[in-house]
């Protein structure tokens, strides 16, 4: 167990110092310079070779080497998120996960929506001509002498 840690830690310490030198130009930034010889500088460190190199602890045999610029590494993790944002966004443009989005809404549910609201308001008038309808079997039962009309439903005027 601790052989499996020491290497870990090895691993790790020399990951770190590679991405140190890697990522070493990013100190340019900091530092006060005019702006053309920062600029000088830090294309300068971009175009620095660096080898990354993993070596079996054991044998000191190299199991794996590549020659890296902090340049290589920018433009890799950058088409790497290009790639995935591409891949996201054609998901989300030709699978149903379209319908996690909000505010998105396809023809046929847009059909759904209107056919819905045009039974919602059918629906109402139904209502709103039983109410009237209600209110007049009411008015009759209770004796009130109103003249109403027989085929609207609505008290009619004294002058008729």
């Amino acid at each position: 167990m601790d052989r499996v840690k020491m290497t870990f830690f090895r691993v790790a310490r020399i990951l770190l110092c590679s991405f140190n030198a890697i990522f070493g130009f990013l100190l340019t930034l900091v530092t006060k310079m005019s702006k053309t010889s920062r600029r000088r500088k830090i294309i300068a460190n971009l175009r620095n070779k660096h080898r990354f190199v993993l070596i079996n602890d054991t044998t000191f045999a190299e199991v794996f080497s590549v020659r890296l610029t902090p340049m290589n590494v920018l433009m890799l993790f950058s088409s790497l998120l290009l790639a995935f944002t591409a891949i996201v966004l054609l998901l989300l443009a030709y699978t149903p996960l379209r319908a996690i989005l909000p505010n998105v809404v396809t023809k046929e549910s847009r059909k759904e929506i209107m056919m819905l609201n045009q039974r919602i308001e059918d629906m109402s008038r139904t209502l709103e001509v039983q109410r009237s309808k209600q209110e007049v079997l009411n008015a009759i039962l209770e004796g009130k002498d109103e003249r109403l009309d027989s085929t609207s439903a609505r008290p009619t005027t004294k002058s008729e």
